[in-house]
């Protein structure tokens, strides 16, 4: 069955394409005669054709001899029907083609209305082209619009167009407004200048299109046509009777295809349109054939569906097994992933062991090793300067140098050992630590550092790892506002506990965070681990007032591992 409707469908197919090719070459008798004919091919490429360019639609292609419109499909059509190439004169206004027109060098008009100006020269072909005269209003106005105002509106014509003549030969007491041109009359009445615009309506469609009007719409028609003929010289009648026969020549699909290019719109409702009225009884035998087609074919599909569907289940079985041997496979290198993240995060646990580990026992040797053979340095160095009889010597004074330099060393050691290993939080707890932390801050770096816990019962950390990591925050904190940050007077310390949830705020009056400081690096990526390992998380930002806040949540009931502690 299958095979038998697609033979049937390539039988008629081809019938089609067959029918179409025997009428392409199907020899077409000649409709000039022979007098004609012989004239005409003496005349071919000698006979000059100037198209009006105010009318449009007949657009002049920029930088280029060209015209594209109505009137020139129709030219084109002209030509290929007699067989001939019409050389084109190309002007730039109606006035260059007056001028060619007085020297002789204009054979044929393509686009005229009959008027008393050019009877005496030319001869007119029958109408080859009915368009309606139209009035076109702004939106606004469309829904108050009656004929009878007509008459007290002021009405653009194109003065010197045919639509000026039509319109002063109607007798009405009309407000006619000359303007420069279609194009211009439809702009005025967009803006408002103007009420109302006559124009036919193949010009008002291209420029409302072209130039993008919206809100002009057709308003009504006055119920004439304006009619187009070629217009041949008066002294070559001959030419005037081939242009007739070659027009006479052009079907109404071809006039059709024209009109639907270059005008737009319609001036009656579609329903009114009997051309609308036959397209849909065509249409209807074409959708009740494709219908019957259809049902024939898809009669044929079920059987070929359902072969398909047998086959696209066991494709489903198939692809569904392998699905769950990729989720086993996916499930297990989770597994895998997970592993490693631990062991990661373990690592990075150790490491920070390790680094808290090597300052502890630095700070150690600071203290017990070199800061003890320091001071007997300085004891040794006042014994030497002792022993100068007299003490203002240059030796004297120069050991009593040295001793003091040694105490000032003493006391630098003292305070490097104090930020290595902060004992205040082993011995005194976080308070007392980030207290003596901000005094020497104030001390050593020249700013106003203060420390302020808002329930101190509260804000006693039990948990010894866990005030280590709070206060090297704060220590981080501090380091890089004082050290980076420009213009710091003022560095306020907040700490504030209350049920589960801590919060540790430090914040100065700098120039704000910038992402080329150093706390963007390595040292804001160990507090941010911190304060994970405390429970909670780290963020740094510029104030809205200038300053930058490091803002650090915890969760003090936690009780972290002593290798924590760095």
């Amino acid at each position: 069955m299958k095979h038998f409707l697609q033979g049937l469908a390539l039988f008629l197919v081809l019938s089609v394409a067959f029918l179409f090719l025997l009428k392409m070459l199907r020899p077409q008798s000649d409709f000039l005669t022979t007098e004609e004919r012989d004239w005409l091919q003496s005349q071919d490429q000698r006979l000059v054709v100037a198209t009006d360019p105010r009318w449009q639609p007949n657009e002049a292609v920029a930088d280029q001899k060209i015209y594209k419109g109505l009137s020139d499909d129709f030219l084109a059509l002209v030509e290929r029907k007699l067989g001939i190439r019409l050389l084109r004169l190309y002007a730039q206004s109606w006035e260059q083609v007056l001028e060619a027109e007085k020297q002789g060098k204009i054979d044929i008009h393509p686009v005229l209305v009959g008027s008393t100006a050019h009877s005496g020269n030319w001869l007119y072909t029958r109408p080859y082209m009915q368009v309606p005269v139209v009035v076109v209003m702004r939106e606004s106005l469309k829904e108050r619009f009656t004929p009878e105002l007509m008459p007290e509106l002021r009405m653009g014509v194109g003065h010197g167009y045919g639509v000026d003549a039509f319109m002063r030969a109607q007798g009405g007491a009309y407000n006619l407004v000359p303007v420069e041109s279609d194009l211009f009359g439809l702009l005025k009445a967009s803006l408002g200048e103007i009420d109302l615009m006559v124009t036919d309506l193949a010009s008002a469609s291209y420029h409302i299109e072209k130039e993008g009007l919206t809100n002009l719409r057709l308003a009504a028609t006055l119920g004439s046509l304006y009619e187009f003929s070629f217009a041949s010289r008066r002294d070559l009648p001959m030419l005037n009777s081939i242009l007739n026969k070659a027009l006479a020549q052009i079907t109404r699909e071809e006039r059709r295809q024209i009109y639907e290019r270059w005008i737009v719109f319609d001036v009656q409702p579609f329903y009114e349109n009997r051309s609308f009225w036959y397209a849909a009884g065509i249409a209807l035998l074409i959708v009740a054939a494709v219908l019957g087609l259809v049902m024939i074919w898809n009669f044929a599909l079920k059987v070929e569906v359902a072969s398909k569907t047998k086959a696209l289940q066991t494709a489903r079985d198939e692809l569904e097994e392998r699905v769950q041997e990729r989720t086993k496979q996916l499930a297990q290198a989770n597994v895998a992933l997970e592993r490693e993240m631990s062991e990661r995060a373990q690592m990075a646990a150790e490491i920070l062991h390790i680094s808290g580990y090597e300052r502890a026992r630095i700070g150690r040797d600071l203290h017990d090793s070199i800061g003890q053979q320091m001071v007997g340095i300085a004891f040794l160095s006042r014994a030497l300067a002792g022993r100068f009889s007299d003490p203002a010597t240059e030796n004297a004074r120069s050991a009593a140098r040295i001793a003091d330099q040694i105490d000032h060393l003493v006391v630098d050691m003292k305070r490097i050992v104090k930020g290595v290993l902060p004992v205040d939080v082993m011995d005194k707890g976080l308070l007392a630590a980030i207290t003596q932390l901000a005094r020497e801050t104030s001390q050593g770096y020249g700013v106003e550092c203060e420390f302020e816990c808002r329930n101190e019962d509260a804000c006693r950390i039990r948990d010894n790892a866990m005030a280590t990591n709070l206060y090297r925050i704060v220590q981080e904190a501090i380091g890089n506002a004082a050290k980076h940050a420009k213009g710091v007077q003022r560095i306020r310390i907040t700490l504030d506990v209350a049920d589960e949830r801590g919060m540790l705020r430090i914040r100065d009056n700098g120039a704000g965070i910038q992402t080329q400081q150093p706390c963007a690096g390595m040292g804001l990526k160990i507090m941010r681990y911190r304060a994970s390992l405390a429970g909670g998380h780290l963020a740094v930002h510029a104030m809205d007032d200038g300053g930058t806040e490091v803002e650090c949540t915890f969760n003090p009931s936690i009780v972290l591992n002593e290798d924590t502690v760095s």
